[in-house]
C-alpha cells in the first residue's frame, strides 16, 4: 500500500523525540543534477546527432515524443545511474528529468518502457552505420582548434549474456556466453567508437575494416591529422602492422612475453640468481631494469567508466542490432559525464574524478520543484557540501566546444 499519508515504521527516536516520516513532501527529485547533464547535452547535441540518423516511420502529426527526445531521455538515465528501461516508468514524471527533457512538471509525462523499447529496436544497420560516423563528427567537435596528432587507445572487452542473444558466442577463458565488444577512446578519455561482436579475440581480418572507416571518418573531418594508435597484443598482427604503415598510421602495440623481449633482462636473471646463491639465502634479492620497448594507454580505465559507471555491458536485448544502438546511448551516455568532468576547473579534484563519484556528488541532489506562472523555483539543500563546484560548472559548461 503506497498511502504518502502512512508514516514510516520502524525509526529510532532522537534526542529523546519520538520520528515521524511520510512520503508528502511535494514534488521533490533526487536527480537535480541531471539539469547539470541537460546543459552538456544541449552543447554537444549527442541525442539529435544520433536521431538524424534514425528513420521515423511513424506518422508526424501523431507523434508524441520525438526520438531526440527519446534518446536524450534514455542517456540522461544512464548517466543517473538508472540503466534499465524499465526505469522509465517511474522516472518519466520526475520533475527533473521533465526539465531536462524542455518539458514543464505540469505538462505531458516522458516516454515509457514499452516506448523506448520500441525505440532500441527501431535502427538497422544502415543506421547503425551512420551512427557510429556521428559518434567520430561528435568526437571531432569537441576540440576548440584542429590538433596536429591524435592517440587513439583500441580495446576489447568481455560482456557477458544470459539469454538467446544473436552474436553470443561461449568464451573459454571467462566460461560464459557472451560479447567481446571493440571499442577506441583517444587520449583524453574521449569515446570514438563501439562495435559489437562474438566473444572471441578479434582477426587481423576483422580489426582492419573497423580501422579503415574509423580513419576514414576522422581525416573526412581532418585531412592532414597524424594518428598514433595504440592497443594491446590483440591487435599486433601482420593485416594490422601493414595497414598502419600503409595509411601513414603511427602505432604502438603491445606484445605478449617473447624471446626478443626476454633478451632485455636476461643478464640481470642470471646476475640476480649468482647474487641469491652467493648470499646467506636468508632474504630476497631483488634488482630492477628500465629499457624502451612499448607504451601503454589507458583504455582499461575508460572502459571502466563506459562498462562498470555507466552499466555499458546491458545488452540483454535479443536482436545485435539493437543490442548494437545500446552500445551507443551508453556512449552518449559516456559523453554526458564526460562533458561535465571537462568543464571542471585544471586543479580541481573533480576533473580526474571517477563518473560515479560524480553522480554520487553532483547528480543526486534532492530538489523541490515549484512551477509558478513565469518561472519555475528548484530548492535545494542547504546543506549540499558540493554546492561551489556545481555554481562553478554550470558557468563553464557553456565554454565546452560543440
Amino acid at each position: 500500500m503506497n498511502d504518502v499519508a502512512l508514516p514510516l515504521s520502524g525509526l529510532s527516536s532522537v534526542g529523546g523525540k519520538s520520528v515521524v516520516a511520510r512520503f508528502d513532501g511535494g514534488m521533490l527529485s533526487s536527480n537535480s543534477g541531471v539539469l547539470a547533464l541537460a546543459e552538456v547535452e544541449k552543447r554537444l547535441r549527442v541525442a539529435e546527432r544520433l536521431a538524424r540518423c534514425i528513420d521515423d516511420p511513424r506518422c508526424p502529426d501523431q507523434v508524441v515524443h520525438s526520438l531526440a527526445d527519446m534518446i536524450g531521455f534514455r542517456m540522461k538515465m544512464i548517466a543517473a545511474g538508472y540503466e534499465d528501461g524499465n526505469d522509465a516508468n517511474r522516472l518519466r514524471r520526475d520533475p527533473v528529468f521533465k526539465m531536462a527533457q524542455d518539458a514543464l512538471r505540469s505538462g505531458r509525462d516522458l516516454a515509457s518502457q514499452s516506448t523506448l523499447c520500441r525505440l532500441e529496436n527501431l535502427p538497422g544497420v544502415r543506421e547503425l552505420v551512420a551512427m557510429g560516423r556521428a559518434m567520430v563528427d561528435l568526437y571531432c567537435a569537441s576540440f576548440r582548434q584542429v590538433p596536429k596528432r591524435i592517440v587513439l587507445d583500441i580495446d576489447d572487452t568481455f560482456d557477458a549474456v544470459h539469454g538467446g542473444q544473436q552474436l553470443r558466442l561461449f568464451n573459454a577463458h571467462h566460461d560464459e556466453y557472451g560479447f567481446q565488444p571493440i571499442v577506441v577512446f583517444d587520449g583524453a578519455g574521449r569515446f570514438l567508437s563501439a562495435i559489437l561482436r562474438p566473444a572471441k579475440q578479434p582477426s587481423g581480418a576483422e580489426i582492419r575494416p573497423h580501422l579503415r572507416r574509423l580513419v576514414r571518418a576522422i581525416r573526412i573531418n581532418w585531412p592532414n591529422i597524424r594518428i598514433l594508435l595504440r592497443g594491446d597484443s590483440h591487435y599486433c598482427n601482420p593485416q594490422v602492422i601493414d595497414w598502419c604503415r600503409a595509411n601513414d598510421v603511427d602505432f604502438i602495440f603491445g606484445l605478449a612475453p617473447t624471446t626478443t623481449l626476454r633478451k632485455h633482462v636476461a643478464d640481470l636473471e642470471a646476475s640476480t640468481t649468482a647474487r641469491f646463491e652467493a648470499s646467506a639465502k636468508t632474504g630476497k634479492v631483488r634488482r630492477f631494469k628500465e629499457f624502451v620497448d612499448g607504451a601503454r594507454g589507458a583504455a582499461e580505465n575508460h572502459i571502466k567508466s563506459w562498462k562498470t559507471h555507466l552499466a555499458a555491458d546491458r545488452t540483454s536485448c535479443t536482436r545485435a542490432t539493437a543490442n548494437q544502438f545500446r552500445l551507443f546511448l551508453h556512449a552518449g551516455a559516456y559523453w554526458l559525464m564526460w562533458g561535465l568532468r571537462a568543464a571542471m576547473p585544471r586543479r580541481s579534484s573533480f576533473a580526474v574524478a571517477q563518473f560515479d563519484t560524480l553522480r554520487l556528488r553532483l547528480i543526486k541532489i534532492a530538489a523541490r520543484v515549484v512551477e509558478m506562472k513565469s518561472q519555475i523555483r528548484l530548492h535545494l539543500p542547504t546543506s549540499c557540501p558540493d554546492q561551489r563546484i556545481l555554481r562553478i560548472v554550470l558557468d563553464r559548461i557553456p565554454q565546452l566546444a560543440t
